[in-house]
This record gives C-alpha cells, sequence and structure tokens, in this order.
C-alpha cells in the first residue's frame, strides 16, 4: 500500500497511548483524561461539565498525535503553577477562535499574539488573582513553567511544534529529543534512533553505564543524560 505523502506525522500518527502522553508529561494518567473526555466540577452548588481542553487529531480512541502531546505538557505547565484549567481551556478557546488556530499551545504564534490575547481574555473576566499575579514587573506573560515549554520546543517552517528537546535550554542543543518521525515518537538520544527508556530499562536492571555506552556506541555522558531523562519521566507515577 502507497504511504500517503500529504500525511503529516505530527498531527496523523497515534504516536502516545494516554498513560504514556501522561508520564512524559508529568501528569496523572486519569489527570489526562479528564483533559480529553471533560468532567463535571461543582459550582455554585451545581455540576457544570468543562469541555475536553485537549481535541485528539487522530481518529483512534484514547491516542494522542505528537501535537497533541505539545498540547498536553503545556497544559501541565498551568496544572503545576495551580491555575483553574477551567478558566486556561476558556482562555484558549478565545485565542484559538481569534488566532484562527485550532492549536494554539502548538503554535510558536502563542509566544507572540498568541499570549496578548490570552491576557486579553482574562482582563475580561474577574480577576484570578494567582494568574495575574505570575507576571513579572507588570509584564503579561505565561507562567514559568509554560515558558519552560515553550523554550524547549523547535518549531517548523509552518510554525508549528516539530520536534520536543526536553530539559534544553534551547532546541537543538539538549542530549535528548522527541520527533514524531524517529522510534514512533519515543524520546531517544539526540541523533540517534536510541531510545532512552531502553537504556534505562538496562540500568534498571543492574548494567554499568560504562558497559551501556560501550554497547550503544555513545559517550558516558550521553547514556547518563538518557538515564536522567527517564528518571524524570518516571517521577509523576512515583509521586
Amino acid at each position: 500500500m502507497k504511504e500517503d505523502e500529504t500525511a503529516d506525522p505530527r498531527f496523523d500518527l497515534p504516536l502516545y497511548t494516554v498513560p504514556e502522553a501522561a508520564r512524559l508529561a508529568g501528569v496523572r494518567p486519569g489527570t489526562l483524561r479528564n483533559w480529553l473526555r471533560g468532567y463535571k466540577y461543582p459550582s455554585g452548588g451545581r455540576l457544570v461539565v468543562a469541555k475536553p481542553a485537549v481535541i485528539p487529531t487522530v481518529t483512534q480512541p484514547m491516542s494522542l498525535s505528537f501535537i497533541n502531546l505539545m498540547e498536553v505538557v503545556a497544559l501541565a505547565g498551568f496544572w503545576e503553577t495551580g491555575v483553574s484549567m477551567q478558566r486556561v481551556r476558556r482562555a484558549l478557546e478565545y485565542v484559538a477562535k481569534e488566532m484562527r488556530e485550532p492549536h494554539p499551545l502548538a503554535s510558536e504564534r502563542i509566544l507572540t499574539d498568541g499570549a496578548d490575547l490570552f491576557w486579553e481574555f482574562l482582563t475580561r473576566e474577574p480577576a484570578d488573582l494567582h494568574l495575574i499575579n505570575l507576571s513579572k514587573g507588570g509584564q503579561k506573560a505565561f507562567p514559568e513553567a509554560v515558558m519552560k515549554y515553550l523554550r524547549e520546543v523547535e518549531w517548523g517552517k509552518d510554525q508549528v511544534a516539530s520536534r520536543w528537546w526536553p530539559g534544553a535550554t534551547r532546541p537543538g542543543r539538549g542530549p535528548v529529543v522527541v520527533d514524531p518521525r524517529r522510534a514512533f515518537g519515543a524520546p531517544v538520544v539526540a541523533r540517534t534512533g536510541i531510545r532512552t527508556a531502553d537504556i534505562f530499562q538496562r540500568f534498571a536492571a543492574g548494567e554499568p553505564v560504562a558497559e551501556l555506552a560501550d554497547d550503544y556506541g555513545l559517550s558516558i555522558d550521553k547514556v547518563e543524560a538518557a538515564i536522567r531523562a527517564e528518571a524524570r519521566f518516571l517521577e509523576p507515577i512515583a509521586a
């Protein structure tokens, strides 16, 4: 069967299950399921239905694309800060409509026009002091946890996320990358197809770092970086 040359692996491949996406983003699977399905919460003495915060770009049930993963990682930044997800979702709906961008958190435009629109929406509604206080020196900006993610993203020519460099100070400079075109979107050692999970599994089984470096043809520094990356991805599970 001929491969669809119009398909975009960032949007069209079901690369991540809910547990895997949750692991990489640092949230609990149940939290992510709520973001995907919507949920009910009490407000003013009644139950209110919250709409989904992430709309899958793939048709396979409860599977996520790379673009969806990027949205989840960004949302996890808001979640980490303690911002109301209902408020974030409404603000992002406004941004998506005004930008005509269905996935603003996976678009480079969120750093410019998107940030201004996000704050414009917040100032129209009753103030969420916790969120408003996140601005520094009166400058309107996303929470630092969200900005950290945005600084780790490598953007394509279409201004849409193309690769993610978790933990890097700038895209393209980190030891680990998540690329939808490599290893089915799993984190790999940069410039290789070696999955960090494979290295970590062998390390957890007791194999020395030096032997792993020799087997994979990597420097010890790169093996250790892969292990650190996987340990960080496992932290939410252990919490």
